[in-house]
């Protein structure tokens, strides 16, 4: 006896197309390379502003108390908002940037050529506002501005990361017009080692940063003004500030340290 059976076929019918509200943005091609150009700048820890790229008047930033960074992605129309490291990686991870993104009030939908979607539901997000907004393009305004600076060469980056970028070096680092100066600790406060690298800056000063903060720069900038403070540096797409710390009394020894 033969049994009939149904060609039945082997997938399950497709997803129903989430529904898109809000109001459309176009996005440019560069919106995705801006936030991977920043995301791996993000502490870890903080404020909840410190660790989300914001996008405040059109431009990307990575804002902390530290370190200051402005990425123009270009013709970024969109209202003032927060990405979080997670929606970052979601968005690398496809080929091609998205073209566009509707946006209603805690959602997002992202859209592409081949009408991929990816939908972004974020309830607590806490947005930047004009104050923030306005904080960015002040500082910008005031101090971004410099003529000539110190070019950072793929050498000297590499260089500057492998020797002051230790896990166990001291939160601060430091420079004059010669040298810059990292130190090391086995208990926390007393000095065994400093770390000394030859550094031809135009600093009129001793400077001290936080260390995490100076070599995020060197990562991305390819000019630096040290005349200022804050500190003023270009990248490839935008520019950025370093905030200088006080120096205090505690200062490491120039022209006597082990290399």
């Amino acid at each position: 006896m033969f049994q009939r059976f149904e060609n039945m076929r082997p997938y399950s019918h497709p997803l129903s197309p989430i529904p898109v509200n809000g109001d459309r943005y176009a996005l440019p091609a560069d919106f995705v390379n801006g936030l991977a150009f920043l995301r791996p700048l993000l502490p870890r820890k903080g404020d909840w502003f410190d660790t989300q790229v914001n996008v405040l008047g059109g431009k990307l930033y990575l804002l902390t108390t530290s370190l200051v960074i402005e990425y123009d992605a270009g013709s970024l129309d969109i209202p003032d908002w927060g990405f979080s490291p997670e929606t970052i990686r979601m968005l690398e991870a496809f080929k091609t940037p998205p073209i566009e993104v509707y946006i209603d009030r805690a959602d997002l939908c992202f859209q592409w050529h081949d009408e991929q979607e990816f939908f972004v539901h974020e309830p607590h997000l806490l947005r930047p506002g004009s104050t923030h907004r306005q904080m960015a393009v002040d500082a910008f305004t005031h101090y971004r501005h410099f003529n000539q600076g110190v070019e950072v060469t793929n050498a000297m980056r590499r260089d500057l990361r492998r020797m002051h970028g230790g896990a166990k070096l001291a939160k601060d680092i430091y420079l004059n017009d010669q040298e810059i100066v990292s130190r090391m600790s086995g208990d926390g406060k007393t000095w065994t080692s400093e770390t000394s690298t030859p550094f031809l800056s135009n600093a009129d000063r001793t400077m001290r940063f936080d260390r995490k903060a100076f070599l995020d720069m060197i990562r991305v900038a390819d000019e630096i003004n040290f005349s200022t403070s804050p500190i003023c540096f270009r990248h490839a797409h935008g520019s950025g500030m370093l905030v200088e710390r006080t120096l205090g009394s505690d200062i490491p020894t120039f022209g006597g340290a082990d290399d």
